[in-house]
């Protein structure tokens, strides 16, 4: 709070130095965009965007560091700034985002916003300073919208992508119908490719991708409900499972290949890097999941998806294929979790949502997938 206290005291020689620094130009604009996996799938369209209408600019893209890899296969992004270990806490964060301001930029565009985002461009005398708007836990943040040059206010039941694109009027883009219909994208690692060559000759198609874990736990099915999908997957199609997910995920992959007859599960879990991951998922013919960053990288390679959103609200972000099938809690406790407020546990300490989950209608999502791609069919003769 003292930060924001000693910015809005300074504010007339910063507006000042702001003014002074005003262009209208775009020669070097930074994108915060520090939030997960998932996230950052759902916002590559306004790099693609920002290259689009912008495509002299330099385009420098700061990300949370599990991001990275998957950010170096976009020709949309010039250069990747990992944010440290320790964020923006404290003076030394903010003192960091700072330096790196201070290189020089004619715009900063915060897709991830907090308190130290806000203000410290504001600070550097950055020109355009834009940014996606709260609507939910706001606090103190709210108090620094005066400092930006313009703010996009995220709206109750529009997706956050189409929010973020729009953000980019405030860099003087007209935002229109093209833009906001432009796809997710992630593109995969040659190394991905000798590891696919490698297993794929000996699995039976159809693949049906199965996401064992997410990245906010909260959202996470629990080892018997693994167990349980699986199963009922491999009873109803003739599916080959493709067992995907983390080395935190390796315990429920041996569950279910312990459960499951030899030969209708293939265990990829801590074994292929994020880079190499979109290689994968593009071979599949049908992924299901929770919400999580594979559920989003598969949707975006045109993969059709079964997503269960569990705690997660569609209204804000979801699978947008024209294939995806989002499957969403019947409890009256969700959504729980949403753009600018998700918890990692649950308020009432049951997991109902998660633990309610419909298997039945899950199974039945992907047997229609299979089906509305002959595969079935196929496979069966």
């Amino acid at each position: 709070m003292i930060y924001l206290l000693l910015t809005w005291l300074a504010s007339p020689l910063l507006w000042l130095r702001a003014a002074l620094r005003r262009s209208s130009v775009n020669n070097r604009i930074l994108v915060i965009q520090t939030a997960k996996i998932g996230d950052f799938v759902a916002t590559t369209p306004v790099f693609r965007a920002l290259r689009r209408r912008l495509p002299e600019v330099e385009i420098v893209a700061l990300l949370h560091p599990v991001n990275v890899p998957l950010a170096k296969g976009l020709d949309s992004i010039d250069r990747i700034i990992a944010l440290p270990k320790q964020g923006f806490k404290g003076w030394a964060g903010k003192r960091w985002l700072l330096e790196l301001l201070g290189e020089g930029y004619d715009g900063v565009l915060i897709l991830s916003p907090n308190l130290t985002n806000l203000l410290v461009p504001f600070w550097a005398g950055v020109p355009k300073r834009v940014s996606v708007l709260a609507d939910r836990r706001q606090g103190s943040s709210r108090l620094a919208w005066p400092f930006l040059t313009y703010g996009e206010p995220h709206r109750r039941g529009q997706l956050f992508r189409e929010t973020a694109l729009r953000a980019i009027a405030g860099l003087g883009i007209k935002v229109d119908a093209v833009l906001l219909a432009l796809p997710n994208e992630v593109r995969g690692a040659e190394s991905g490719q000798a590891k696919l060559n490698a297993w794929s000759p000996i699995c039976q198609r159809p693949l049906v991708g199965f996401g064992l874990g997410a990245g906010n736990r909260m959202k996470a099915l629990d080892a018997a409900q693994v167990a349980a999908l699986a199963g009922q997957i491999v009873n109803h199609t003739p599916a080959t499972l493709v067992l995907i997910g983390t080395d935190a995920d390796r315990a429920a992959a041996e569950t279910v290949l312990a459960q499951l007859p030899a030969g209708r599960a293939i265990d990829t879990t801590g074994q292929w890097g994020l880079d190499e991951l979109p290689v994968l998922l593009g071979a599949l013919d049908c992924f299901v999941g929770v919400d999580s960053g594979a559920t989003y990288m598969a949707d975006a390679l045109g993969v059709p998806v079964v997503d269960f959103m569990g705690p997660a609200d569609a209204d804000d972000q979801r699978p947008i294929g024209c294939r995806a099938v989002v499957i969403r809690s019947a409890e009256p406790c969700a959504p729980c979790s949403h753009a600018f407020d998700a918890p990692y546990s649950c308020h009432l300490g049951t997991r109902a949502c998660i633990a309610n989950m419909p298997i039945a209608a899950v199974v039945q999502a992907v047997e229609t997938i299979l089906v509305s791609r002959n595969s079935v069919a196929e496979y069966r003769q």
